[in-house]
């Protein structure tokens, strides 16, 4: 009998819409996320991707407060009322959320987010979840463009519900902040 593909699970879901705990029964090797009760499949990311992701984590953790958890790709932020999950390839949120046995990461506890643009679906990091991050009023939204060798810095605006460019910092240049912890480091690090 062969393996299941990943169209298997979707023809036998059926019509309802689909939630955090439907996860569990997909396979494995694709990055599975929700979106108003979709689902969205992306394929695994290349080795580009994956050590531009491990390397800022890397540079995140070094100046990480203790109160702070800074990971790279499994930890997810669950929008339960919107029926949206997205699994940031970086995220920093309050340690004591790990207390907690839960499937995702409240956004209320989340301070950071970085998401390495793929050509794949470069439209959900720069548009969908651009807006529902902003909307959940996490601080800080960074966009890594490996091409571009650049990191894109958002941050919430005066009315806390969307953000706005903070700097664009390329390699050779610094990116140095105090949010959500004292950093400083050249983006070259990670590319």
């Amino acid at each position: 009998m062969g393996g299941m593909t990943v169209t298997d699970p979707l023809i036998q879901h059926g019509s309802r819409p689909w939630t955090i705990d439907d996860l569990a029964d997909l396979p494995e090797g694709n990055r599975y996320e929700l979106l108003g009760g979709s689902l969205l499949v992306s394929p695994p990311a290349d080795n580009f991707h994956c050590r531009t992701s491990q390397d800022l984590t890397d540079v995140l953790k070094r100046g990480a407060p203790k109160d702070l958890y800074v990971a790279g790709s499994g930890f997810g932020v669950g929008f339960p009322d919107a029926g949206t999950y997205y699994v940031p390839d970086v995220i920093v949120f309050q340690r004591s959320a790990l207390g907690r046995r839960a499937k995702s990461v409240k956004p209320a506890d989340v301070l950071l987010v970085v998401e390495v643009l793929s050509p794949s679906n470069a439209g959900r990091d720069l548009v969908m979840k651009r807006y529902d991050y902003a909307a959940a009023r996490i601080p800080q939204y960074w966009i890594v463009d490996q091409d571009g060798q650049a990191i894109t810095v958002l941050e919430l605006d005066a009315s806390g519900q969307h953000y706005e460019e903070s700097i664009v910092v390329k390699a050779g240049e610094r990116l140095v902040t105090d949010q959500p912890f004292p950093i400083d480091f050249d983006p070259a690090e990670v590319f």
